[in-house]
């Protein structure tokens, strides 16, 4: 049986014709999936890098009183003004802002909370705006969509139904004396 085998496949076991094909065909998928997981995570970062730095400009206008009477709402829309990249930023952003205690120095223990698109109801917040000289702490969190959902990034970071990703960003800061 084997000597058989052997005689079939002889005559190909010298033609190097079609050697790169095959090396080719190995090859290119592993190559094209990591060029697209490097764009995935190249977006997501630039997406995240504007989050912290809009999050940063809102929470100094916010720290030296130019904003007056401050909403959850409003704070979206200068985070949002300012972070032109991530689209239908003010429908997918969740901002808490609340007091830190300096004698304890407890940080919240619960995760940064972000939409939920799959329920009609979003979570609650907190969003205290504090008193003078009280530091505030501020997280915010925006589900982007991810571009190659069914890739292996993309798998593994899904939060929700529609295929987005949470990005979180922290930042923190005292208020001013008045």
């Amino acid at each position: 049986m084997i000597t058989r085998i052997r005689t079939l496949f002889r005559p190909f076991r010298k033609d190097e014709r079609g050697l790169a094909s095959v090396e080719f065909a190995l090859f290119f998928p592993l190559y094209l999936g990591m060029f697209f997981w490097a764009a995935e995570v190249g977006i997501l970062m630039i997406k995240s890098v504007m989050l912290d730095h809009s999050l940063d400009v809102a929470m100094r206008d916010l720290r030296l009183g130019l904003k007056e009477n401050p909403t959850q709402d409003s704070l979206k829309r200068d985070i949002c003004a300012r972070a032109r990249i991530i689209g239908n930023c003010e429908d997918q952003m969740m901002i808490e802002l609340q007091a830190v205690s300096t004698q304890t120095w407890a940080m919240p223990q619960t995760p940064v909370t972000c939409v939920n698109n799959d329920e009609e109801i979003q979570p609650v917040v907190t969003f205290s705006l504090g008193q003078q000289q009280q530091l505030m702490l501020v997280r915010a969190c925006i589900v982007v969509p991810v571009l190659f959902p069914r890739m292996i990034l993309g798998r593994q970071l899904f939060p929700d139904s529609t295929g987005g990703v949470g990005i979180s960003s922290i930042s923190s800061f005292v208020n001013e004396p008045s």
